[in-house]
């Protein structure tokens, strides 16, 4: 089957044989050459740091083949090849059970030369084999789910990689001596097998045609180098391996030798405690991936991977509290290399490697970090030896042989770092806009709504977590309440709009709302106009000014009132204009709160006549607002409103005497003033609005603003028509003696 007829249908379908045979993988890899137990098992056959850092190097040494073999695996297919030297890896596995024969016939000299022979061969054929895997994945999992897959993937690897390790601790503390490794060995070749014959059900990796053979060649490796965005991925991935891989290859001896832990303990605590951390962190690493972007998941695992050595540096030493403590330190580490790995391999598959140039592209990458990797080890080791007689303490930090290791993984994590940010990303989102997402809101809450959004069964199940998704104040439901807007299901759409409005301010969400504000969904457009305004943002303000001009009232009314709440200056003259002509009574008082909203004083007259000619009490109310914004200090009616509703004769008493204080009267308005209040103390209002209204056109005109003088004015003008039969007016006009002073 060649790349181009396979379906993402048909990929995802068939990934179930990816599953196993990283299930089987994961068996295979922990219980030999990637766990903990093959550095003891090498240890064990008293190797020196030096030659154990050298035989950990030929694996990643042997990936500069890859430069050399890319254009013949291209040719004679990558599944084919992968298959076929990951199955011969298997067979050099296997000559380690003859390790203890070896070492009994031949000694020493001879076992070492042996081990070295079987590493060397392992490792060859491994480089071989992933020199086809790397494109091959690149085509058979498809990029729009890679990192939700790999989260999957992970989990059930994890799964069964702590049943793996639980195994290891098991068997190596049975007994002592090379037999407990042997049973370790001959069991991971079973499973390795399994895993090559899963892997062989996987689709594509096809031979590719003639044609596309002549144009893959060495030369055209020399394409993968110009790359800046290539090699500076593989300089912070170098960077990181030179300063990570040595550290976290030597943490077993370190662990035994400095920490105090015994073989059984420090498989449990460094294995199982990374893969129960990484466990933990898995989905929710790889769903961020493919909604944010691989860089800033990338990114955020480094930050955190600086703090890493500092904490192994500080552990507590042979101490009841080294195992729980090395557990921890693990599980962090395991969450943290699970930000890391599936972020950069997603970040290298979908940003960095164009697909049409995989076979050469990852042919540079995988050399390159090869022989970086190789050398990490070779230099740990030698490290190692080098400082093998390095004790003491300097300030809280115990010196031993691996400090200088985890010094170097510390200052190289953050160098890394540093070139990461110059790497291309597969999404606009930034480090710390990923960050926030996490901070701001609740996003506990939010998960669970968003989970349960899902799930929903029903329309009335779906618009409560639609609601509570609204009150998480999470950015993370973005997606979802994106989603919501296009359900088929109007109480669903509806509900979508009324949580977006609680949200903080997002592009997404406010584009879509201005969308449904240009649509033709009437009822819907209604809302959206109101939650535009409601959050705040000012992107809103192009489409609200659309929507002073749409067909019909409604629309215009909200939108209006939106602009004043979102204080759009610009469109005040033309809502003085339109509210000097409209006879529609709505859109009038929108008008008209929208100009009060917005403090325009040169509405002021307008405003007054449109209250005057007002009935409905509730819009009366809210027109005296309007004006009483324009005067300024909001809060002080809204109080004297609440207050007055509650006890008015002491709600009018207080605002009075309140009044009487701001102002610089002479010794007798002091008076007056002070019998006023005493009267409206009374509940005598018929009274003390005559009195107000004689003390009102008493003021020297100089006491308050011009437009403090025009309200005051009509105010007294309808007071003493009227009375206190209009409490808008009184309660406007004793805003007004309190705040428009001049």
């Amino acid at each position: 089957m060649t790349t181009s007829t396979l379906t993402n249908a048909e990929k995802i379908r068939k990934l179930r044989w990816n599953t196993a045979f990283s299930g089987f993988n994961t068996i295979f890899a922990l219980l030999t050459f990637f766990g903990p137990a093959y550095v003891l098992f090498l240890d064990e056959l008293g190797f020196s740091k030096t030659q154990i850092g050298f035989l950990l190097s030929f694996m990643p040494f042997t990936g500069l083949v890859a430069l050399f073999i890319a254009p013949a695996v291209a040719r004679f297919g990558y599944k084919r090849t992968f298959v076929t030297f990951w199955g011969l890896r298997k067979v050099a596995t296997a000559g380690f059970l003859l390790t203890p024969w070896v070492q009994a016939q031949f000694g020493h000299d001879v076992l070492l030369a042996y081990v070295i022979f079987l590493a060397a061969a392992f490792a060859l054929c491994r480089a071989i084999a992933e020199t086809g895997l790397l494109p091959w994945g690149q085509e058979y999992i498809p990029n729009t789910i890679r990192g939700r897959y790999a989260a999957v993937n992970e989990i059930i690897s994890r799964l069964i990689g702590i049943a793996s390790t639980a195994l290891a601790g098991y068997v190596l503390g049975l007994s002592i001596g090379l037999d407990r490794f042997m049973l370790l060995f001959a069991i991971a070749v079973v499973f390795g097998l399994l895993g090559v014959w899963s892997a062989s059900k996987i689709p594509g990796g096809a031979p590719i045609k003639k044609t596309d053979a002549s144009s893959m060649s060495h030369r055209h490796l020399l394409r993968a180098l110009r790359d800046n965005n290539l090699l500076l991925y593989i300089a912070g991935v170098g960077l990181l391996t030179i300063g990570t891989t040595p550290m976290a290859s030597f943490l077993p001896l370190f662990a035994e030798q400095q920490v105090g832990l015994t073989d059984s303990q420090v498989v449990i605590a460094l294995q199982i405690g990374s893969l129960v951390g990484g466990l933990v962190a898995t989905y929710l690493v790889g769903w961020a991936a493919d909604r944010y972007g691989s860089k800033p998941v990338l990114l955020s695992g480094l930050y955190v991977k600086i703090l890493l050595p500092l904490i192994w540096i500080l552990i507590p030493r042979f101490s009841d509290w080294s195992l729980t403590a090395a557990l921890l330190i693990s599980a962090i580490g395991g969450a943290v290399d699970i930000a890391w790995l599936i972020g950069s391999g997603r970040l290298l598959y979908t940003r960095v490697v164009p697909e049409q140039h995989r076979s050469e592209y990852m042919a540079v990458y995988y050399a390159a970090v090869g022989l970086i990797g190789g050398v990490s080890q070779v230099v740990g080791g030698g490290l190692l030896d080098l400082t093998q007689g390095l004790s003491g303490q300097f300030l809280i930090f115990t010196l031993d042989p691996f400090f200088p290791l985890f010094v170097l993984a510390l200052v190289l994590t953050v160098v890394s770092i540093v070139i990461f940010y110059r790497v291309k990303a597969d999404s606009p989102v930034s480090v710390s806009e990923f960050a926030t997402l996490f901070i701001h809101g609740n996003p506990v809450l939010a998960f669970e709504s968003m989970f349960r959004y899902h799930r929903a069964r029903d329309e009335r199940a779906a618009v409560v977590m639609t609601e509570r998704m609204g009150k998480t104040k999470s950015l993370l439901t973005v997606e979802e309440l994106l989603e919501a807007l296009r359900d088929p299901r109007f109480n669903v759409r509806f509900e979508a709009i009324i949580s977006i409005a609680r949200m903080e301010s997002d592009p997404r969400l406010v584009e879509a709302l201005c969308q449904i504000l240009d649509g033709t969904e009437i009822s819907l457009s209604v809302v959206a106009a109101w939650a535009l305004g409601r959050m705040g943002d000012a992107k809103g303000i192009e489409a609200l000014r659309r929507g002073l001009d749409a067909p019909y009232r409604s629309i215009q009314v909200h939108c209006a009132r939106a602009l004043g709440t979102l204080g759009d200056t610009t469109i005040a003259p033309l809502l003085l204009e339109r509210l000097e002509d409209e006879t529609d009574k709505g859109l009038r008082i929108a008008y008209a709160s929208a100009l009060g909203s917005l403090r325009d004083s040169r509405a002021i007259p307008i405003l007054l006549d449109v209250l005057e000619n007002t009935t409905n009490e509730g819009a009366r109310l809210e027109l005296a607002l309007a004006l009483a914004r324009v005067i300024g200090q909001e809060h002080l009616f809204i109080r004297l409103l609440r207050q007055f509703r509650q006890d008015r004769a002491t709600a009018v008493y207080q605002m009075v005497m309140n009044s009487k204080r701001r102002l610089a009267l002479p010794f007798g308005e002091q008076r007056r003033l002070d019998q006023c209040a005493h009267v409206f103390s009374l509940d005598d209002f018929a009274s003390g609005t005559a009195h107000l209204v004689e003390i009102i056109r008493s003021f020297p005109p100089d006491q308050y603003t011009p437009e403090g003088q025009t309200i005051l004015s009509v105010c007294a003008n309808q007071l003493e028509a009227s009375g206190a039969e209009h409490t808008e007016y009184l309660l406007l006009a004793l805003h007004t003696l309190a705040v428009g002073v001049a």
